[in-house]
């Protein structure tokens, strides 16, 4: 029988996780804040898109009025998994950290593999980045999953 791994309950999410994938959202999360601290790193890069391409001088001045904030939210929210991650449920306000951390590991990840948003592939065993996707299909999957139970909350 299929068990969901996030059950909407009144106010709370119900987070069903087995050991793997809470030390699995436990490592990536850690690897998400080296890198966020790291700052200038490629593989974040999706999370910080471009808002005037175009511009240079305007570029530089936005990123230099929101990094420092959407830094510090990125890391509040990889602070807020970690606390909860051994939680049998998590309340509303968690549950929203937990879709906005895991999809930023999956977008970095799926930036360090060059995964397209709606690429669909199967995974060769001999591949070497093999494990590094399955990875990203759970995260995909996890946030697919959360994104539902956080639907029927409301």
């Amino acid at each position: 029988m299929y068990r969901r791994m996030f059950k909407a309950q009144g106010d709370m999410i119900a987070v069903n996780l087995d050991d793997t994938l809470r030390a699995l959202v436990k490592k990536v999360t850690e690897e998400l804040r080296e890198l966020l601290l790291l700052d200038e790193v490629d593989e974040v890069r999706r999370l910080y898109p471009t808002a005037y391409p175009d511009d240079e001088k305007l570029e530089a001045g936005y990123r230099e009025m929101v990094h420092d904030q959407l830094l510090m939210q990125r890391l509040d929210g990889i602070d807020k998994v970690q606390a909860t991650i051994d939680e049998k449920s998590v309340t509303i306000e968690t549950a929203d950290h937990w879709m906005s951390t895991i999809n930023q590991c999956r977008l970095v990840l799926g930036t360090r593999l060059d995964v397209g948003e709606q690429e669909e592939y199967e995974i060769d065993q001999d591949d070497p980045d093999a494990q590094a996707k399955i990875i990203y299909q759970v995260l995909s999957h996890m946030l697919e999953e959360l994104t539902r139970a956080r639907i029927r909350s409301l």
